[in-house]
Parts: C-alpha cells; structure tokens; sequence
C-alpha cells in the first residue's frame, strides 16, 4: 500500500513542533537548575556546621535530658514525603512513591505529610485516609514555607502527636543521578551529627553558658528549619536535573523520528515520481505505436 505523503508530512510537522517545546523545557530546567542547585550548595556548609556543634554536644548529659532526644512511646510514625508539583521528569516522583508505598506497608499505623502536587494526588488514592497534612504549588525556595513546615513538625513532636518523624525525599548525587532516601527527622540521634557509638556510650559533660537547655533551645530548632530547608533544596534541584534530562531524551527522540519519517516520506515522493514517469513513458509509447 503506497505511503500518505500529506499524512508523513504532517507527522514530521508535528514532531519537529513538539522538538521545539522539549528544547525550551530542557533550556528552562537547566537554567533552573542551576539556581536550586546554588542554593543548595550555598546551605550545607551552614548544616554541616551546626551538625558539628551538635556532635559534640550531643555527648552531654543535658542532651540526653531534652525532650527532642527522647524517644516517645506515644503518638504514631509520621513520614514526610518531598515529591514534584509538575510531571515531565522521568520516574522522579515514581521512585520516591515507590520507597514511600514501601515504607507505609511495612509500617500500618503511620502517618503521612506530602510535599508536591504529585505526590499528594498519588498518595491519596491509595492511603487518602493517612495523609495530616500537604504542601503544593511551593513554586521556588520559601524560607518562610520551610520554617512554617519544620514548625509544625516540631509542636507535632513536642505534643506527642508523633512518635518518629522521618523524611522521605531524592538524595541529590549528580546531574543524572539522585536517590530516594530515608532520614529520621526527630527524635534527634547523636547518629545524626555523626558522633559513633563508642563516643555516645561514653558522653562528655560540656560546661555550656548560660545553660544546656538554653543552648539547645537556640541551636536545635535552627537546626531542623536548616534541615527541612536543604531538604526542600535537594528535592527541587533533583527534580530539574530529572526534567532536563527527560527533555533531553525527548528532544534526541524527536530527531531520529523525524529523520525516520522523513526517509519514508522522500522514498515514498520517488516511488510515486517513478511511477508518473512510467506511466507517461507507456502513455507515449502506446500513442507512437
């Protein structure tokens, strides 16, 4: 059967117009990119700071003493699951679901938090009645949206709404590569801030001024809001890399289809070419004759 020409042009039409769309959303992601990722490149050094203040703290007696070092029996597990606003980003969101679904199986009783559009919508469908609480539409790094989140957290902890507070959010490692991770939130662990087990079964007694609880006060609530902050970071930075990268596939995609179609369209131009000019030579050799 001989081949449209009309419908492979229009085909090519089309994919070299969806080409155009999958390079401006590669350049608008990279370019993102690189503005999440500076911000959050500039925020570990401020984290890794305040998590060697706390290592060496952590060691004292009035650590062990604070309320955000116990570990409570009341309350259920909360997990708070950072995923994407948008699609168009690969298996992104499908990863991070994927350890949350996991997560939540082996943990009936657990409670969920989600940050992302995506995230939400999936969650809710299959654990609706399990979700507190969600964040979308957070648009480019907020302070103010992670302080208000780590806040909520914290009274959770605090009130005894929740005994464990764990996040569930996409490791940024490169630009091809970020993986979903597992980090426990509060109770806070001496683990955390890097300090062995040796060093924990063995704590220091600091002299802190004016006082432990009041140099705790400052620094720990500080230091969750850094969390959440480089967590949000880390999340949005990831999901760029994962668009642009997408964007990319795409584009590439869209040139070997087209490529395809239009060797289909130009050997289907010269069989019909080839088959006028056959006709019309047969046309005038059987007037001749």
């Amino acid at each position: 059967m001989p081949e449209n020409l009309k419908a492979l042009r229009d085909r090519i039409r089309s994919i070299n117009k969806t080409k155009k769309i999958t390079r401006a959303m590669e350049m608008v992601s990279a370019a993102k990119l690189r503005k999440t990722e500076g911000l959050m490149k500039s925020s570990r050094p401020f984290l890794q700071k305040i998590q060697l203040l706390l290592g060496r703290l952590a060691l004292s007696s009035g650590a062990q003493d604070h309320p955000l070092f116990q570990k409570s029996e009341s309350g259920t597990p909360l997990y708070v699951v950072f995923t994407s606003d948008r699609g168009l980003c690969g298996a992104f969101n499908a990863n991070i679901l994927k350890l949350a679904m996991q997560r939540l199986a082996a943990d009936p009783s657990a409670k969920l938090y989600v940050i992302g559009r995506k995230g939400r919508d999936f969650l809710r469908r299959y654990h609706g009645d399990r979700i507190i609480g969600d964040m979308v539409d957070l648009g480019s790094l907020d302070g103010e949206v992670t302080d208000q989140l780590s806040q909520e957290l914290l009274e959770g902890f605090e009130n005894g709404w929740y005994s464990r507070i764990e996040l569930i959010y996409p490791e940024f490692v490169s630009t091809v590569l970020n993986v979903p991770k597992v980090e426990r939130y509060l109770p806070l662990e001496p683990s955390a801030f890097g300090v062995s087990e040796e060093e924990a079964a063995s704590p220091i007694d600091y002299i802190l001024e004016p006082s432990p609880e009041r140099v705790f006060d400052v620094l720990l609530p500080r230091y969750l809001k850094s969390k959440v902050y480089l967590t949000l970071a880390e999340t949005q930075t990831s999901e760029h890399a994962a668009r642009m990268m997408a964007m990319n596939n795409a584009t590439k995609n869209c040139d070997e289809l087209s490529e395809k179609l239009t060797l289909r369209l130009n050997k289907a131009r010269q069989a019909a070419i080839t088959t006028e000019i056959i006709e019309i030579v047969s046309g005038a050799e059987a007037l001749n004759g």
